[in-house]
């Protein structure tokens, strides 16, 4: 007999009889985000919503859920992140929403910074799944004393990385609606920017078996470090164009 990771049931074959997962349930490794894209794509209908709700009700809980076994419920990682990246970027450009300009225009008379932004701009999933990369680093070097190889780090930053997606892009309905006066996205940012990391802090807390404290401390270092690499890189690209 076999036992569910999901719900427990005892049954026999390839299939839970009760929630319908696999029997068989491997560790996260690197070919299974390969899979992820392969089917979570081309499955829209898969558990979107209720991912989206658990992200928002219990997101550390829920993703070790999901990268202990418990993964029928919910929609891929990946392809969650992606699927919500092109949703942004479809809105920011056809609602004409310039945060890049509006929140940093003192550098307006910078060409090569200009150039730079435009093509952030252009790009923004692959952006996003860069950005990622280097979170995700930083995320497994400073917690490497956990049992999390890198890529359940992967997966974990990118469902949280979902969540701030979710939430910056309905904080686009609200700069919408705002009048384009000076200063105005510059503090939308940056509550914007104080929400995010209380998000980061509320998942961490609740992903990892380490004191608060130990791990907001940690979660700060890894702000740091990711902000520092990014800005290295970055310096790079301004420098090339």
């Amino acid at each position: 007999m076999i036992i569910c990771k999901n719900c427990h049931q005892h049954f026999q074959g390839n299939f839970c009889n009760r929630c319908g997962q696999k029997a068989t349930v491997k560790r996260i490794h690197r070919g299974f985000i390969f899979n992820d894209l392969q089917l979570g794509l081309f499955n829209i209908d898969s558990g979107f919503f209720f991912t989206a709700k658990e992200l928002f009700t219990r997101p550390g809980y829920a993703i070790k859920d999901y990268i202990v076994g418990k993964r029928v419920r919910y929609f891929m990682p990946v392809s969650l992140l992606i699927l919500l990246s092109t949703i942004y970027s479809f809105l920011y450009h056809y609602l004409e929403i310039d945060v890049f300009y509006q929140a940093t225009n003192k550098f307006n008379g910078d060409e090569k910074y200009l150039k730079l932004v435009e093509t952030l701009d252009g790009n923004y999933v692959y952006y996003t799944l860069a950005t990622l990369h280097v979170f995700t680093f930083s995320s497994w070097l400073v917690f490497r004393k956990t049992a999390y190889n890198f890529s359940e780090h992967f997966v974990l930053n990118t469902y949280a990385a979902s969540q701030r997606l979710i939430f910056h892009t309905a904080l686009l309905g609200v700069l919408y609606v705002i009048p384009e006066k000076p200063g105005v996205y510059q503090s939308i940012t940056a509550v914007q920017l104080i929400v995010d990391v209380l998000l980061i802090l509320w998942c961490n807390i609740q992903f990892f078996k380490l004191k608060p404290i130990i791990i907001i401390f940690k979660s700060i270092l890894i702000l740091i470090l990711t902000f520092f690499i990014l800005t290295f890189i970055i310096s790079i690209f301004y420098h090339v164009l």
